[in-house]
């Protein structure tokens, strides 16, 4: 098994179709794409038919994804935490007070797949991981006797499942990550 350890300020920009944002994408399969999306103002989001979408704060004050007339607004404000909606409507966010970065997961909507998971250092880690995303804090991880010192925007990427274990977190802030299992 092969774990990749990439800093997510080491890959490259990718401007949205529309220009009202940016990407970096970390993994695309056929099963499942998983990327950061910065988003400063609102941006139409592209239309995905038949794919779920995941999304996780990872920095900023938050943002609202609009979707179409008549529906209510979603709403992402907490660092953790994460929202599940189809990528069939055509939708737009709106970073809720200054640039947002957020963690996208998208799969086939009717296909069991990867499902995006917020991690805190107080619950067991599950088993099989295939992406594991530090948010708050540093973390010191081990997989298969490698040990990795992790900030925010460090990513954990495996090409199969592999197991995590938390050996030591900073206590200055809640540690926060996301895992993709």
């Amino acid at each position: 098994m092969t774990l990749r350890h990439i800093r997510l300020a080491d890959l490259p920009d990718i401007l949205w179709k529309n220009g009202a944002g940016t990407t970096r994408l970390l993994n695309e399969q056929p099963e499942w794409r998983l990327s950061v999306a910065f988003i400063t103002g609102p941006a139409p989001f592209s239309v995905f038919p038949g794919i779920l979408r995941q999304t996780g704060l990872l920095k900023g004050q938050g943002v609202q994804i609009i979707p179409a007339p008549n529906s209510p607004a979603l709403r992402l404000e907490r660092l953790g935490s994460i929202l599940t909606y189809s990528g069939d409507l055509p939708m737009t966010g709106i970073p809720l007070a200054g640039p947002v970065e957020v963690l996208n997961l998208m799969r086939p909507q009717e296909a069991a797949g990867p499902t995006l998971i917020s991690i805190t250092s107080e619950q067991p880690l599950p088993n099989s991981l295939l992406a594991f995303v530090v948010v708050q804090n540093r973390w010191t991880v081990a997989s298969d006797h490698q040990h990795y010192q992790l900030a925010p925007g460090d990513i954990l990427l495996g090409d199969r499942p592999f197991a995590l274990t938390i050996l030591k977190t900073e206590s200055t802030l809640r540690p926060i990550a996301y895992g993709i299992m």
